[in-house]
């Protein structure tokens, strides 16, 4: 019997290897191009939704601002504190911005809330970082803080009560009114007329700063916000806020006021702050600010400014030293899931003219 000696053609060991080695060289490729496009689309959804945070504030100063009465009262500090190693410094200046504005505009306001439900055209506006939980947004990791928009109905409504009794307010009727409240009961010329005692007491509240000899307790100040509490929920306006800088143009200097560097050559020697030379810094618990108008209580505090009290009115208000022809505000804005670690920072420009 004959056998026949068939060969059969395969691949060689060198074959097979080079083989393997070009499908691992591809399915690396696309491991890699997969990654890019899932990291692409996740940045694209952050950014969509640091827009709408964008969008949604800058709606709202807007509308408030078209509103400003003049001839009510603003006020206006500016705090800056140092900036965390751990943190990117957009400005350059080493500080971080932690300002606040009160002030009366006209408008269609309305409570969030439905009892009471409030309605009213004028009302006291609050921008401001708020507490959490009674924690400083100073003390908050900059993606976890939120700006808030604290708004004071003016009423005569007499279904409403009055709430604060001027002859015997204590710190926690002050911080439920700041806080839960959405109706002031008296008229924008009552409220200029408040005594000072009691409105300083009532400003340090708002704006969360000492004002004057107000002896109000820390933990009585400022907007508080938990997030799981619907009494307090209604005051916020965009979470993830991570800095608030407020600055008014000055025609005198043609620049923007306050700076903590005016000249950025990294030093505090023509700072617009108050210096605190024991620290080599800022002054920590006295706070550049303006408050307007004059009389009766009016004034303008800035490093290196001396600004005239009898000015600080409406007639002057172009070129009073904080607030002039426009307000700058630049905000640091992250996206909840945190996939932009740094944020993205804008300004926007609100007018005051006529």
């Amino acid at each position: 019997m004959n056998y026949e000696l068939r060969t059969k053609k395969a691949f060689t060991l060198i074959e097979l290897l080079v083989a393997v080695g070009i499908l691992a060289i591809v399915l690396s490729f696309a491991s890699i191009i997969f990654r890019v496009s899932i990291d692409a689309h996740r940045t694209a959804i952050a950014n969509v939704e640091i827009m709408q945070k964008l969008r949604a504030i800058t709606n709202q100063l807007n509308t408030d601002f078209k509103g400003l009465r003049k001839d009510g009262e603003i006020f206006v500090t500016w705090a800056a504190s140092p900036v965390s190693a751990s943190y990117e410094d957009n400005d350059l200046d080493g500080f971080e911005r932690f300002d606040r504005i009160m002030f009366f505009a006209d408008g269609d306001f309305y409570s969030y809330r439905v009892n009471p439900m409030v309605r009213g055209n004028v009302a006291r506006v609050t921008y401001i970082l708020a507490r959490r939980n009674g924690i400083v947004a100073q003390r908050q990791a900059r993606a976890d803080r939120m700006l808030v928009r604290t708004q004071h109905i003016l009423t005569a409504d007499p279904a409403l009560a009055a709430f604060l009794d001027p002859n015997n307010v204590s710190d926690q009727q002050l911080y439920q009114w700041n806080n839960y409240y959405e109706y002031e009961k008296m008229t924008l010329d009552e409220w200029k007329m408040t005594p000072w005692t009691q409105k300083a007491d009532m400003l340090s509240v708002i704006c969360d700063v000492k004002v004057d000899q107000s002896n109000i307790n820390e933990q009585a100040r400022g907007a508080d916000v938990d997030p799981a509490n619907p009494n307090s929920i209604h005051m916020l306006l965009c979470e993830g806020v991570g800095e608030f800088k407020i600055q008014g143009w000055n025609d005198a200097q043609q620049r923007w006021i306050p700076e903590v560097d005016p000249d950025g050559d990294g030093t505090l020697l023509d700072t617009d702050f108050i210096p605190d030379q024991d620290v080599m810094g800022l002054h920590s618990e006295e706070i550049p600010g303006v408050l307007y108008p004059y009389p009766p209580n009016g004034g303008v505090l800035i490093n290196n400014i001396d600004y005239p009290r009898d000015q600080v009115d409406e007639a002057h208000f172009d070129v009073i030293p904080g607030l002039g022809r426009a307000l700058k505000f630049t905000f640091t804005l992250f996206d909840s899931k945190g996939i932009i670690k740094e944020g993205r920072t804008f300004s926007h420009i609100v007018y005051l003219g006529n």
